[in-house]
């Protein structure tokens, strides 16, 4: 039992590293600080604007529902783009092979970097909030405070596990940025980022159901506007989070032992 748990801690120590040197490097990359700061704030601007149209049929929970889902916005982007290229970049700087070749678990090594991209997609969170209250006089509250901080972990854990999916199949696929550039815009519309899904059609329900942005997002809105505790969004994100880092696992143990038996693991 103590070795096991030695084990585990260890395990744990090696993500949290991997995931602070992932970070530090995102604050040094001008990329991603305009990804994650600077670009949702112009979509929540335009976003503020189109509900202050409404005058007062937007309502402060329309503003808070609008920032919250451009900060959302500012997540994925930084999700899909750097936990999408993070084995592509590390192919680049050719530390591929020794990341793989080290003792440790390279699932863990990514994991970490993956995770690190969806914490510092919530810099976006942050600066809608912040830009709201300061230049719209959004107030800032939520119904349910004690569970905000609850699903804003449940949901950078989920948005990670899934960059971490997206790292193993886009190495598959040569041109990785073309499909990142690709998938942007429909996880923001399918997930309900930019609109409820209540308004879109019906045959996109259970498309959205098993995308943990959705979910991720349900989470955040119900403890910030909702009128129930979000548990079950909460729950969903830790199932679906289990269910992606299961895949993502397997497809990666495939990925690395085909490219060490065709020696071309720099090219897989």
């Amino acid at each position: 039992m103590a070795r096991a748990w030695t084990s585990v801690m260890a395990d744990i120590h090696h993500v949290t590293h991997s995931w602070l040197f992932t970070m530090k490097l995102f604050m040094r990359s001008e990329f991603f600080i305009l990804t994650a700061g600077v670009q949702p704030v112009i979509f929540a601007t335009i976003a503020f604007f189109l509900f202050s149209i409404g005058g007062d049929a937007a309502g402060e929970q329309t503003l808070l529902f609008a920032a919250l889902g451009t900060g959302m916005m500012g997540v994925w982007s930084t999700t899909l783009f750097g936990g999408g290229g993070a084995i592509a970049w590390q192919r680049w700087e050719r530390t591929l092979e020794l990341l793989v070749s080290a003792p440790r678990r390279y699932d863990l090594t990514l994991l970490g970097q993956t995770l690190a991209t969806a914490s510092f997609g919530f810099y976006s969170m942050v600066a809608t909030l912040v830009w709201g209250v300061v230049l719209f006089g959004m107030p800032l509250s939520a119904n349910f405070p004690l569970m905000l901080p609850l699903a804003l972990l449940a949901a950078v854990l989920g948005m990670g596990v899934m960059a971490m999916l997206l790292a193993t199949t886009f190495v598959l696929y040569r041109h990785a940025n073309a499909l990142s550039n690709l998938l942007e815009y429909p996880i923001w519309i399918a997930t309900g980022m930019i609109v409820p899904l209540a308004v879109l059609p019906g045959w996109l329900g259970p498309i959205s159901w098993v995308l943990v942005p959705t979910w991720g997002m349900a989470a955040i809105r119900d403890a910030a506007i909702g009128a129930e505790p979000p548990w079950l969004a909460i729950v969903m994100c830790l199932v679906l989070s289990v269910a992606y880092y299961l895949i993502a696992r397997r497809m990666l143990v495939y990925v690395i032992d085909k490219a060490r038996r065709d020696a071309t693991l720099n090219l897989a």
